[in-house]
């Protein structure tokens, strides 16, 4: 899946915890770190790509990225894309989140929860690509929906059907969830 499809299904996802499952009493900052926490999450997967777009971002990005793309052994889609990868991101940036709000432990809680779901959003898109993902990361099965028989079915990433179908598709979903979320406050 391409950066834009990750970072709506994240959005999507966290939009769906906090205004449906959990009805939080959301803060502008709330919200604000939410949205980047969750832009975080669905992005930082794809660190292990030195020409990802959220190097681009940073300033110092390309520079920063090869740097750090020794930590990240066998390249794309192996140790981001897998449930270690998964511990060790959620962890660094509990810690992180920790350092800067120590005292308000429902804020991190929260903050939390939207990077951890859009970082597993993220994996579970990428499992109905063609490559699938290594979740049992060192082993080198990759996992994918459907499975290995028939995986010529999966999503070719970028290209027409996760353009034209489930990119438009997340967008109207995550509207509706926002939409709907805004009207029950009133």
């Amino acid at each position: 899946m391409t950066y834009k499809t990750h970072l709506t299904a994240g959005l999507l996802f966290s939009s769906i915890y906090f205004l449906e499952i959990r009805q939080t009493e959301l803060s502008f900052l709330l919200i604000i770190s939410i949205i980047l926490s969750a832009t975080l999450g669905s992005s930082a997967p794809d660190l292990d790509t030195p020409s990802g777009p959220l190097w681009k971002k940073i300033p110092a990005g390309s520079i920063l990225a090869r740097i750090v793309r020794p930590v990240f052994i066998g390249g794309h889609r192996y140790l981001s894309h897998s449930l270690i990868g998964f511990v060790l991101f959620n962890t660094l940036f509990y810690l992180f989140l920790k350092l800067l709000f120590q005292d308000l432990p429902s804020f991190i809680f929260s903050v939390q929860i939207a990077f951890s779901l859009s970082y597993i959003t993220h994996l579970f898109a990428d499992m109905f690509t063609e490559a699938g993902v290594p979740l049992l990361f060192p082993l080198e099965f990759h996992f994918g929906i459907p499975p290995t028989p028939f995986q010529k079915v999966r999503i070719k990433t970028g290209r027409w059907f996760e353009n034209l179908i489930i990119y438009p598709i997340l967008n109207i979903a995550l509207l509706y969830v926002i939409i709907k979320g805004i009207l029950l406050y009133f």
